[in-house]
């Protein structure tokens, strides 16, 4: 205490004013930094600990989705295979943005909604835009289609 006592008024006022704001930021920066770090550390850890758990509780039961492989083949060869296996006339088909657009001529309703089906089941590939036009002949219908990768 002989230190504080060899020191003037101001300079007590000073030292008074200032050692809070030091023992503040000291406590900030050592525990309460390190705390709070601790326990985003946590939970993430709970986290990762419920994923697996859930995980393990599915495969138990056989809940497990298959893991698909990614498709890297080009989105319009894809689109033509699968025209061509579901028997559809593509009249047009051209890049467009991140897609392809489609035209399909005089074709059955019922088989654009199969194909369209097969090719996100398969195919991975989704309809972005759909325009379809009603033909006079029962259940056949002209389409226009914007059609993009799944993410």
């Amino acid at each position: 205490m002989r230190f504080f006592s060899t020191l003037s008024a101001r300079e007590k006022f000073l030292l008074m004013a200032v050692l809070p704001l030091v023992l503040l930021a000291t406590g900030y920066r050592f525990i309460w930094q390190p705390v709070q770090a601790a326990r985003l550390q946590a939970r993430a850890e709970i986290s990762a600990y419920r994923l697996v758990i859930d995980t393990a509780a599915l495969a138990q039961r056989g809940e497990i989705p298959a893991v698909r492989p990614v498709n890297d083949t080009p989105i319009a060869t894809r689109i033509t295979q699968s025209a061509e296996a579901a028997g559809l006339p593509l009249r047009r088909i051209e890049p467009d943005g991140g897609g392809i657009r489609v035209t399909l001529d005089d074709t059955p309703f019922a088989t654009v909604l199969t194909w369209l089906a097969d090719l996100e089941i398969a195919n991975d590939v989704t309809v972005r835009a759909l325009e379809i036009d009603r033909r006079p002949e029962p259940g056949i219908v002209s389409a226009r289609l914007l059609l993009e990768v799944l993410p």
